[in-house]
């Protein structure tokens, strides 16, 4: 039978509010027993306004983020960032942590710059193992019971472990101490300049001519940074959108075309099938395991 997908549900970011009670001494940072969120409040698939760690002690399944799948064992930890489209299905016996934060505005200054490199990560997913998930496990469980029972000044320590968990983390994912640089500003400005037009302006002059820089400049900093040029991070966001659409919305691929900016359905098709191999009518029917 054919599932039904909603493109209202896919554009919703749904808040932390929506997936239970957030408690009411502070709502900055949540942490809850993935045992207890195994059947979400909001039907899969959905996508979050912040951000969202998992950590697993035990269990099996899968998690697929922005349709990419990953195993569910001891170990493992989930990284997913504010829209990232997600869904899971795990054993009934699976254990874990789950924590979420909307963003760094608890820390200030240097601090939240510094933590703001973590918030980056190359990959959402990683198996932890030996001393490592020790660390992790420690730091997860400790944020779990400070934020349970609630006792003098535990948001500060929720704070300080969050800042612990993060370092750890990008550290583990660049395998050196975390850097604050021009680069990463560059960075996230740029990918904020995408994230804003890439439906509507799919030209390299466009953001070069909004950065206030060359063509030639902006391709040069963007290569030497990124280490991807301009028009094949466009696209790839493109890309990325129209899997999503096809996968969870009801769109027909003429209206996906409109929507991310593309005049011409036939275009955009071969467009698709251009950066993925297939088109969009078999992506949707594969990805919605329709026979």
């Amino acid at each position: 039978m054919k599932k039904h997908h909603h493109h209202d549900d896919l554009k919703t970011l749904h808040p932390m509010r929506s997936f239970g009670v957030v408690s009411g001494i502070t709502s900055q940072v949540r942490v809850t027993r993935l045992e207890d969120r195994l059947n979400p409040a909001v039907p899969f698939p959905h996508k979050h306004n912040f951000y969202h760690l998992v950590f697993i002690t035990k269990g099996s399944g899968w998690h697929e983020i922005d349709f990419k799948r990953h195993p569910v064992k001891s170990g493992a930890m989930f990284f997913m960032m504010p829209a990232q489209v997600h869904s899971w299905s795990m054993s009934k016996d699976t254990c874990g942590v789950v924590l979420e934060f909307e963003d760094l505005s608890m820390f200030s200054g240097d601090e939240a710059f510094v933590l703001a490199e973590a918030l980056r990560p190359a990959v959402n997913f990683i198996g932890f193992t030996g001393a490592k998930k020790n660390t992790i496990h420690e730091l997860y469980q400790n944020m779990l019971e400070e934020y349970e029972a609630e006792e003098k000044d535990f948001e500060i320590l929720l704070r300080l472990n969050l800042a612990k968990l993060l370092i750890i983390f990008s550290r583990y994912i660049n395998n050196v101490s975390v850097k604050v640089s021009r680069i990463s500003k560059f960075r996230d400005e740029f990918n904020a300049l995408i994230e804003k037009n890439y439906k509507t302006h799919h030209n390299v002059e466009f953001y070069a001519k909004t950065m206030g820089v060359a063509t030639k400049s902006l391709t040069a900093k963007v290569n030497r940074n990124i280490g991807k040029n301009v028009r094949e991070i466009i696209q790839d966001r493109c890309i990325l959108e129209s899997k999503r659409l096809l996968a969870y919305s009801d769109l027909s691929v003429s209206e996906i075309a409109l929507e991310l900016g593309f005049e011409d359905p036939n275009y955009f098709t071969r467009f698709f099938k251009l950066k993925t191999k297939t088109n969009p009518g078999k992506f949707r029917q594969k990805v919605r395991h329709i026979c």
